[in-house]
């Protein structure tokens, strides 16, 4: 990252921000660290807590409703690109909480993503032990 850049992640873009390549190789940088702290903590809240060792737990729980698990993130993905589709529309959402609830979107659905490609990883994995 040049110097030009500093990341100040509270003062983020700077003034001097030109949105030019060097701007957004910061901005991905900080987005996937963002994403990643995000997605670590909210796994933890929603497997169940530090004392579950299975990140996709609370998908996995979705087969209980005849569910596949990959089915339940996509269904979930869908909510995401509902309010999307909301937001673009309106050029706002009904639901301000405090931060950027669009940008938000978008980051959920970067999280859920890495879930999916996690579980086919998972999947394929358990295909292959079947195989030998």
């Amino acid at each position: 990252m040049e110097e030009d850049y500093p990341i100040d992640e509270e003062n983020y873009p700077p003034e001097s921000c030109r949105f030019d390549k060097t701007w957004w190789e910061d901005f991905r940088v900080i987005e996937a660290h963002s994403i990643l702290d995000m997605t670590s903590k909210k796994n933890n809240d929603y497997t169940g807590g530090e004392s579950c060792d299975n990140p996709f737990a609370n998908f996995d729980a979705s087969t209980e409703f005849g569910v596949h698990p990959l089915t339940g993130i996509c269904v979930r993905m869908q909510d995401k690109f509902q309010r999307a589709k909301a937001f673009c529309a309106d050029g706002t959402l009904s639901v301000d909480t405090n931060g950027d609830q669009s940008k938000d979107i978008f980051r959920d659905i970067i999280g859920y993503s890495l879930i999916a490609i996690g579980m086919i990883e998972r999947e394929e994995y358990n295909k292959s032990l079947e195989l030998d």
